[in-house]
């Protein structure tokens, strides 16, 4: 088990890995680094946008291809990323729900209840300064603001976001969703979801990933 100190920045977690700073972003199914960046599509883009927003010096940006055989623990308030192999015991501190992750290569899906309907949604770390959902169904909910964001293949933009309501086991939270980028929405429902979910879930609750398992835990 590795338990890294995170540096965070724009709500990104980046940690340090003996001597390498690692922008960890869940929704990238590949490692990216200055290696490696010109033999993955995109991988250029993503690279410099991390340096560009986040930091510049970041020297990878870590996706579930690192993850895959292991669970993962973000925890916001401390500001600590653990790994743990499948077989060591790792936990939230104080269990408020259980989800089921979909059986897709590369992506975290899962199913919530968002606007009292089962959405299929993609965990993503790199969604560090919105949530999104697909535009028919952001816009059911109330308008909250607009904002700027950005995206490795987009650069930045702005945004309108509405308020949906969120279940999380016995709890109701009001979520802002960004109405989802056209480029982006074919991606997203390539994998079965219908938006994209980070910081809206990781600033509250500590967020277990059991990849082997096919779980993922929220706590306090």
């Amino acid at each position: 088990m590795r338990t890294f100190q995170a540096d965070i920045i724009r709500d990104h977690f980046v940690i340090n890995d003996n001597g390498r700073k690692v922008l960890v972003d869940t929704g990238c199914p590949l490692v990216i680094t200055e290696e490696n960046k010109n033999r993955i599509h995109g991988g250029c883009e993503a690279l410099d946008s991390a340096r560009s927003n986040v930091s510049p010096d970041i020297d990878e940006f870590r996706g579930l291809e690192y993850f895959c055989n292991h669970k993962v623990l973000f925890d916001y308030k401390n500001a600590k990323v653990i790994v743990a192999d499948a077989n060591e015991a790792l936990s939230v501190e104080n269990p408020v729900a259980e989800f089921d992750l979909k059986n897709v290569p590369g992506r975290i899906v899962f199913t919530a209840n968002i606007g009292g309907m089962d959405r299929g949604m993609v965990f993503d770390t790199g969604a560090s300064i919105t949530d999104y959902m697909s535009k028919p169904i952001a816009e059911t909910g109330t308008y909250f603001d607009t904002i700027e964001d950005f995206h490795p293949n987009l650069g930045k933009y702005t945004v309108k976001r509405y308020e949906l309501p969120v279940k999380v086991g016995e709890e109701t939270l009001d979520v802002p969703f960004g109405v989802q980028p056209a480029d982006v929405e074919p991606h997203v429902r390539a994998v079965g979801a219908d938006g994209v979910i980070g910081v809206g879930l990781y600033k509250k609750y500590q967020v277990l990933i059991d990849l082997p398992g096919k779980k993922m835990i929220l706590g306090r």
